[in-house]
């Protein structure tokens, strides 16, 4: 049935031929065949766990990126709103000026005076307008003292109020966009 050369089909369903060597050339290719197979899968699996390391990293510098990008935008409106206090505050040394020249300019009887602080009015008006638009407030909080909004200049004694009641304000606080732009001063009661 088997002669010299003739081929059978060995247990891997491969033709081989029927000699001692050939059997063995077929079995060594057959192995060699199945340790590549090995050494490929392994290989697959090793590219596939460093592609997802790649792709993880990947996911974190996106983030980090993100995470960058809203940092630097919060940065920047904080050194605007800051560059935009420091600009105000010289306006607000003009804005009290024209308080106290009103303050002033009530308790005159001169008629020419009274005349040239209805014009004036109209700029403090318009001052005051300006502040607002750029959400600028007066701290209206003058009843108690609270460090975060008063600088107390004296403290004083004063009947009917208990301690740490405000007793007056000698210039005015404001608030930007909710943070301390310039406090209060005030005197305290003791």
């Amino acid at each position: 049935m088997f002669g010299f050369g003739e081929k059978k089909q060995n247990q891997c369903g491969c033709d081989q031929e029927n000699t001692t060597g050939g059997e063995k050339q077929e079995y060594q290719s057959v192995e060699k065949e199945l340790q590549d197979n090995d050494t490929f899968s392994k290989n697959l699996t090793l590219c596939m766990n460093e592609l997802a390391d790649v792709k993880e990293k990947y996911l974190r510098l996106i983030a980090d990126f993100q995470n960058y990008k809203k940092r630097s935008e919060k940065d920047r409106i904080d050194w605007i709103d800051k560059s935009k206090g420091d600009v105000l505050l010289g306006v607000l040394s003009i804005v009290d000026n024209f308080d106290r020249a009103f303050e002033e300019a009530r308790h005159t009887s001169d008629e020419t005076l009274k005349e040239w602080m209805r014009g004036f009015e109209l700029i403090h008006k318009e001052l005051y307008d300006f502040l607002k638009d750029q959400h600028v407030e007066i701290v209206v909080q003058n009843t108690v003292f609270d460090p975060v909004v008063h600088e107390a200049v004296a403290q004083v004694e004063a009947e009917g109020k208990a301690s740490g009641d405000i007793v007056d304000v000698f210039e005015k606080g404001f608030m930007l966009k909710g943070k301390v732009l310039r406090t209060a001063k005030v005197t305290v009661a003791k």
